[in-house]
């Protein structure tokens, strides 16, 4: 009986899940992303994460376990010199991301978990079936 139940747990296929991120570096948010991804891939399913910043060398390394896609890296991350703007950029990158995703990356997807409120309209403009996901880091 127990084999028969695990046996039709196998055949369910596992929902495809994406992350959509800023800045993939090193930080909380970070953290609770990566963990929340390796956590559902050792459960089966398949995640891959989207950020408009990545770089191998400043990351944690579990990140490296993980698909990890860029886009909009050449977006700017501020406004000059101090810092300045930094939140208009990051909401620039989110949208730019979110919206290549959507449209350009041929990406499947059952759910998306996005870091930013921004990525709410994704599930009007995907398919119908998608759930999206939203956490707010402050």
């Amino acid at each position: 009986m127990a084999e028969e139940q695990a046996r039709q747990r196998d055949l369910v296929p596992k929902p495809s899940v994406l992350f959509l991120h800023p800045d993939l570096g090193v930080g909380g948010a970070e953290r609770l992303v990566l963990d929340a991804a390796l956590a559902l891939q050792a459960r089966g399913c398949n995640v891959k994460i989207w950020t408009a910043h990545y770089d191998p060398g400043h990351c944690f390394a579990e990140s490296r376990e993980l698909p990890v896609h860029c886009a909009g890296d050449w977006l700017p991350r501020c406004l000059g010199w101090g810092g300045r703007g930094a939140a208009v950029c990051a909401y620039v990158r989110m949208v730019f991301l979110a919206l290549y995703v959507l449209f350009l990356a041929d990406e499947e997807f059952d759910v998306v978990v996005c870091d930013q409120a921004i990525c709410i309209p994704l599930s009007l403009c995907s398919e119908p079936g998608h759930t999206v996901l939203s956490s707010v880091m402050c």
